[in-house]
Order: structure tokens, then C-alpha cells, then sequence
């Protein structure tokens, strides 16, 4: 009788078309330590051995999960990581997670959240879209890791989570109020808005920012990010 199994997919954040690295996890690696209470630290040290030649440094690298940056000192279980989950490897040296975020263009900003507001109130397609995309944990590890400072901003965070929080900071009316506090959730909403443009039309050639087509979305920032992802979703956590 073989021995049970588990398979974790690892994707490195500086290469997000690249095919998954398969890690397996056999039960006779931990002795009689269930896989559940494999510490991230030693996750990590599995992951440098298996991708020696970019990640050779467990020190040197971070993992994020569901958009969570992951702590050394946790384990599998308290991040509920199972068998199939798929773990992005995010390196120390980036800037992020102390990277600041990008300064806020209001004129554009106040044109881009307008598309947004409009295409979420009008289309259901649109707004299933989206909703699929922030319900995505690949899909939200590809954004923070994206949008610089995001992962350092918790209020943010929470917000890509809720569905019912996006369609309310999704407000033109909101920007005052999100520039100067949460300039990297504007920034975040924005790339959304982009990256589901670029496969769902939106619902109206006017709403379009400045006769902006939305096929030209995919060429912008942001807008292949989300392409060849797999199929695994989950609800929005409340």
C-alpha cells in the first residue's frame, strides 16, 4: 500500500506565465508529524531545495497564500493549505513588501472608477466577471503581488475580499477619501478594472475612458496577469 501524498503547486511572483513546480510532500519526510502541522519554515526549505537554481535561500524569499504573506512559525493547517493548494514564492529582495505605493493620478483615477461604477451597475456580466476574478486566490495573490504597498495595507486587503466592500469603495465618490488613505487600493481596483476589460466587454462604448476601447485595456499594466489561471475558486470570505 503506498504511502500518502500531498502535491503542492508552487509559482514564483517574477514569472507569473511560467508553468507550476509540483511539490510533493511525502508522509515519510515528517516522520510521524500529520502534513497539516508542517511549519512554513520548513515548507520554505522544501521549496529552495526543489528550485535550488531562482529560490537557493529560504531566508531570502516569502510565501503568500490567499493573500496572506505566510509566518515562519505557522503551519499548514492554520492557513488551511491542503493538498492541490498552490503557494506563490514572492523574493526578499523585491521591494515589496516595504515598497510604498505609486502616487494616485486623481484626473484618471476619478475617469477610470466612473467605468467601473458604471460597468458594475449595468452589466451582470461585468460584475460576475470581476466578482470571479477577487474570488480567485491566484487571481488576488497576482494582484497584491502587482500593486505595490498593497500587502502592507490591511484595510485594502479586505476590501478585494468582500464583494459588497468593492462595490461600495468602487465609488467614484470614495476616491477623496482613498487617494490620500489607501492610494495603493486605488491602484488595485483600477488594475481589476483593466485585467476584465481586457475579456468582458464593457456594457457601453461611452462609459469607456476617453474613447479608450476595451480590447486596448489588455495591452495596458495588469491585463495579462489573470490569463491561464486555474479554475480553482473560492467565496468571498466574509
Amino acid at each position: 500500500m503506498s504511502l500518502p501524498e500531498w502535491h503542492i503547486a508552487v509559482k514564483l511572483a517574477e514569472q507569473p506565465l511560467a508553468p507550476k513546480s509540483i511539490l510533493r510532500l511525502p508522509e515519510t519526510e515528517l516522520g510521524e508529524c500529520p502534513l497539516g502541522g508542517c511549519s512554513i519554515s520548513y515548507l520554505k526549505q522544501l521549496i529552495t531545495g526543489k528550485l535550488q537554481e531562482s529560490v537557493p535561500d529560504p531566508e531570502l524569499i516569502d510565501l503568500i497564500y490567499c493573500g496572506r504573506k505566510l509566518r515562519d512559525d505557522q503551519t499548514l493547517d492554520f492557513y488551511g493549505i491542503q493538498s492541490g493548494s498552490t503557494v506563490h514564492v514572492l523574493r526578499k529582495s523585491w521591494p515589496e513588501p516595504d515598497q510604498k505605493p505609486e502616487p494616485v493620478d486623481k484626473v484618471a483615477a476619478v475617469r477610470e472608477f466612473r467605468v467601473l461604477h458604471t460597468a458594475l451597475h449595468s452589466s451582470p456580466a461585468y460584475r460576475d466577471a470581476v466578482f470571479k476574478m477577487l474570488g480567485n486566490k491566484e487571481s488576488l495573490d497576482q494582484i497584491i503581488v502587482a500593486t505595490p504597498g498593497l500587502s502592507s495595507d490591511p484595510v485594502a486587503l479586505g476590501v478585494l475580499q468582500d464583494k459588497d466592500l468593492f462595490s461600495v469603495f468602487a465609488d467614484p465618490n470614495m476616491l477623496e477619501t482613498l487617494i490620500p488613505a489607501h492610494p495603493a487600493l486605488v491602484n488595485a481596483i483600477i488594475l481589476v478594472l483593466h485585467s476584465v476589460a481586457g475579456s468582458t466587454p464593457l456594457p457601453a462604448p461611452e462609459t469607456s475612458s476617453r474613447g479608450m476601447s476595451s480590447g486596448s485595456y489588455r495591452d495596458m499594466p495588469g491585463g495579462f496577469l489573470f490569463e491561464g489561471l486555474s479554475d480553482e475558486e473560492d467565496d468571498f470570505h466574509q
